[in-house]
């Protein structure tokens, strides 16, 4: 019985050691080199580890490479600005919240830092938060058009319409797309200044729409027609209110609501249909 426990027991070292060696020799040769490496050959083997992955959009894996870099560096701004991203992309906002919040406890001022936590609140719902986050994005750097973008929008759902015009004018004279085009017609029709909405037509806002806005006050029948026609459901719900027919403003904002998500008609008619009595 004796014999048979010592043999048992050099048995399970064997497995065990086998167990270790697999586990070893698993490891790809940078890998194995990294493992044995500087506390700063750890840190950017990990690093670039996690980078390849989010750009392959392959999450998990990426914040499992982050965590390990973060295990040997655990006060890196860098490491939990990575986390942030990371997670914020994984829909996982909390985790997100928390290493943004750790990177700049940690001295990060990467105007990325406070892009990301302004997105994060904004797809809370938390309006004021993300336009806090988006203006220290600014401090940061004044011009940065992804900053403006964002806080123009922000200003929009919060109805503060003449302010996101003058954010999106910024924006227009850096990044003159149809999008902020549209925007912007779309931001002067709700504070009825056609005369602004003729000055950014473009193909998005193409003749069909631009005519219904200079209908509108004159005929809104006729508007509505040429929002018809052109398959504008916010502006001809828009235009519904306008007339007080409620009921056709809700239709049409059902449609905007059940289409392209969080774009700016979408999140605009998301607010405006609660006001529906």
């Amino acid at each position: 019985m004796k014999r048979f426990s010592i043999l048992l027991g050099v048995f399970t070292f064997f497995v065990f050691y086998a167990f270790i060696c697999l586990c070893v020799y698993a490891q790809n040769p940078v890998e194995q080199k990294a493992s044995r490496g500087s506390k700063k050959e750890k840190l950017d083997f990990y690093l670039s580890a996690g980078d390849e992955h989010l750009l392959r959009s392959e999450y998990g894996p990426a914040i499992e490479s982050y965590n390990i870099a973060d295990d040997v560096d655990r006060k890196n701004p860098q490491v939990h600005l990575r986390l942030g991203e990371a997670y914020r992309l994984a829909d996982m906002q909390e985790s997100a919240i928390r290493s943004y919040n750790k990177a700049i406890r940690f001295g990060s001022k990467d105007v990325r830092v406070y892009l990301g936590l302004a997105m994060v609140y904004k797809s809370q719902f938390l309006y004021e938060k993300s336009e806090e986050y988006y203006r220290k994005a600014l401090e940061l750097e004044k011009e940065n058009t992804l900053a403006l973008t964002g806080l123009a929008d922000i200003c929009s759902l919060q109805g503060k319409y003449p302010e996101a015009i003058e954010i999106y004018k910024r924006v227009l004279s850096k990044n003159p797309t149809d999008d902020v085009k549209l925007r912007l017609a779309i931001l002067n029709f709700l504070t009825d200044n056609l005369g602004g909405v003729q000055d950014y037509s473009s193909p998005l806002a193409d003749y069909k729409i631009l005519n219904g806005y200079i209908e509108l006050n004159k005929n809104p029948d006729k508007a509505i027609e040429d929002f018809k026609s052109a398959d504008e459901y916010f502006l001809r719900a828009i235009t519904y209110l306008k007339k007080r027919e409620f009921t056709a403003a809700k239709k049409s904002f059902e449609t905007v609501i059940s289409g392209e998500q969080n774009t700016l008609c979408n999140n605009l008619a998301t607010i405006l249909i609660k006001r529906i009595k």
